[in-house]
């Protein structure tokens, strides 16, 4: 008997420190939570097209999103261990170590970091453009923190590491608002080659999106070839209907020419059957 009172005596004593540690813990755990969700809530919200000014750059979005949602979880996990009573230097110090012990682990990751970073702030792409780089091309879906997200002409999104971004040589074909379109085409030894320029700066010129002034469409002859002479005719076009514009163009000089007799010499093969 003196032994069970000894032992409820203590569990009355402790009583009160373990009801404390309880309350911390749960208040502790409360606070990671409404942290946790209160950074998706805002991640969510300013990933939003919707939230914001209008003039707020879509480039920056992704990276403030996830820049906040990291700064609101630090916060919450300090507050995490401060209510359970860890002191103020000793998570310094905690932080300090992992932070190094991280850094050595994670190298590849930090650079990718280091590299959006330089990315957003010499803007060589911004969200919309086309882009071509390390093997990819496509679409800017979104720089982040990591990895800049493209979307090729299939559909297919492509997570490229800002890493490999910054260190490879990069293309923009959307960072003007023109992009050239050029086009050598072989015509007969016996054409006329005035006529042909003429024809080919006629559907150049009549074309929709084709830009005139300084810009304006440039035809000449580039070359002599062994069965026809070359003809090279360049214009500007709207850079994001590129595609569409000079498919289009490419059909109405072949229809231009096949009008006015006008022939395109092509390799033939002569077969003998013995």
């Amino acid at each position: 008997m003196e032994k069970i009172s000894s032992i409820l005596s203590k569990i009355s004593e402790s009583a009160p420190f373990i009801f404390e540690i309880l309350i911390n813990l749960t208040a502790a755990l409360f606070i990671l939570i409404i942290g946790w969700l209160l950074a998706r809530v805002i991640r969510k919200r300013l990933r939003s097209p919707s939230f914001g000014p209008k003039s707020f750059d879509e480039t920056l979005r992704p990276v403030v999103a996830s820049g906040v949602f990291y700064a609101i979880m630090g916060m919450s996990i300090y507050a995490f261990l401060t209510k359970l009573g860890i002191p103020a230097t000793s998570l310094l110090a905690v932080f300090g170590a992992m932070g190094l012990a991280v850094g050595l682990a994670l190298k590849d990751t930090l650079s990718n970091i280091a590299s959006g970073v330089m990315l957003l702030f010499l803007r060589p792409l911004q969200v919309g453009d086309f882009v071509y780089t390390d093997g990819y091309s496509g679409s800017v879906e979104e720089i982040g923190l990591f990895a800049t997200t493209l979307k090729n002409i299939e559909g297919i999104y492509i997570y490229v590491p800002n890493s490999e971004v910054w260190s490879n040589r990069l293309q923009n074909y959307t960072r003007h608002s023109e992009r050239q379109f050029r086009e050598t085409i072989g015509v007969g030894y016996e054409s006329d080659l005035k006529k042909t320029q003429e024809i080919l700066l006629n559907v150049l010129e009549a074309a929709p999106g084709v830009k005139g002034g300084d810009l304006k469409p440039e035809c000449y002859i580039a070359s002599f070839g062994d069965s026809a002479i070359m003809v090279s005719c360049r214009c500007w076009v709207p850079a994001d209907q590129w595609m569409k514009r000079t498919s289009d163009l490419r059909i109405e000089i072949k229809e231009a020419l096949d009008k006015s007799k006008i022939e395109m010499p092509f390799p033939q093969r002569v077969l003998h059957n013995k």
